[in-house]
């Protein structure tokens, strides 16, 4: 990496992307049919969106020098040091859930969708979760680990029921 700027960029980019992702899940499911809640929930969501790009805009300009081939060479490596497999296709998983995420924000926005689907938000989870521990520094398994607790906790309690419940 050239610059401690650019470090720092690609790590608080996604960093911040993370919050506002772990804050519109926390308002989707925990302020149900307020008004309120649905739209912060679009903002934070499309915000975290916005962030996740900046931050794969800045890992390619910084890290990679705008290389293709050293962005999965780099995907690969770090995927075999986490789950002992040398693959770089996990990259292109990452574009097809960037590209679904950027619809399914701009669905939002439109106010053509009042939720995203329970499939894209289980995918969205997979993804954050993996980024993290494949990543992510080794003490982020800890807040990692706590939200995915608090969200098992939340989807085995009955959810509320109002009349215009925003899910």
């Amino acid at each position: 990496m050239d610059t401690e700027f650019g470090r720092n960029m690609i790590l608080w980019t996604v960093r911040f992307s993370v919050v506002l992702y772990v804050v519109a899940v926390w308002c989707r499911q925990f302020g149900v049919g307020r008004p309120e809640s649905a739209r912060r929930v679009t903002i934070a969501w499309s915000l975290s969106w916005l962030l996740c790009i900046a931050h794969v805009v800045c890992a390619f300009h910084f890290e990679h020098h705008w290389s293709q081939e050293a962005a999965l060479k780099h995907t690969a490596e770090m995927t075999e040091r986490v789950v002992g497999r040398h693959w770089g296709g996990g990259l292109y998983i990452n574009y097809l859930f960037l590209t679904w995420w950027g619809v399914d924000a701009c669905r939002l926005i439109r106010g053509s969708a009042h939720r995203t689907s329970a499939a894209f938000q289980w995918t969205a989870a997979f993804m954050m979760f993996n980024a993290t521990v494949v990543f992510g520094p080794r003490w982020w398994i800890i807040p990692t680990l706590i939200f995915a607790i608090a969200a098992v906790i939340r989807f085995r309690r009955p959810a509320l029921q109002h009349g215009s419940e925003v899910t």
